[in-house]
């Protein structure tokens, strides 16, 4: 049997921020968050979007789901019924409620909440979307976050889940990008809101999701895109 509180695969950077101050760090920048972010982070959240596939219909779920950048974006194509976002971050849930009521779609579901506690019963969930979350919590949160999400997905259910990445497939430009993202994070992880490069592959396989299937998004902004199933 597995032992879920093990770390499988490189470790990551130690991130000494909690779950409630990453709340307040979030709410605090969503504003301008999408300023910072939004166009670099695109090409791997747009590979996510293709990857998941979601079906109208499908009760779909997005963890972290920020400013709703990708949310509004599934749910504009596939339908709101059956569809929630779920984040700690109550600013970034504040700044979605205004990005989804200026579309032609009803405002679905927006809930403030722990992703290693989510409020949905075993089974519940056909697909799920988890974009730039996993790195910027603690190694310690990292596992029950995994734990949650399968336990709400149904069998054969989906998690598509997203971060940057070290492992840059070669690419030099890559490369020294995040060697200078992680010596400028060791010297203030705050700074960076706790965000750090992973590599969560061996770590879905480990929490029981098969088959896993990786994808690399660069240059720019390295990113992983992680397709893993409940099996079922």
């Amino acid at each position: 049997m597995n032992d879920h509180t093990a770390w499988h695969g490189p470790k990551p950077l130690h991130n000494p921020l909690g779950v409630a101050r990453l709340g307040e760090i979030y709410s605090r920048t969503a504003a301008f968050y999408d300023e910072i972010v939004a166009v670099r982070q695109a090409p791997a959240k747009l590979k996510a979007i293709e990857l998941l596939a979601r079906q109208p219909g499908e009760v779909f779920l997005e963890v972290g789901a920020g400013t709703a950048w990708a949310f509004s974006r599934i749910v504009e194509a596939s339908g709101s019924e059956s569809a929630y976002a779920l984040d700690v971050a109550a600013g970034m849930l504040d700044v979605a409620s205004d990005v989804l009521g200026a579309g032609s779609v009803r405002a679905p579901s927006l809930l403030v909440g722990d992703g290693r506690k989510l409020p949905f019963p075993d089974g519940s969930i056909d697909c799920l979307l988890n974009t730039y979350t996993f790195e910027v919590l603690g190694e310690g949160d990292i596992p029950p976050l995994l734990l949650e999400t399968m336990r709400v997905l149904r069998p054969g259910g989906r998690a598509v889940i997203v971060n940057l990445t070290d492992a840059t497939d070669g690419s030099d430009e890559d490369e020294a990008m995040i060697a200078d993202w992680k010596a400028r994070y060791e010297a203030d992880p705050e700074f960076f809101g706790g965000a750090r490069p992973l590599q969560l592959e061996s770590m879905l396989r480990a929490h029981g999701f098969a088959p896993v299937t990786r994808f690399y998004v660069g240059p720019d902004w390295p990113s992983e895109a992680l397709l893993g199933f409940r099996p079922g």
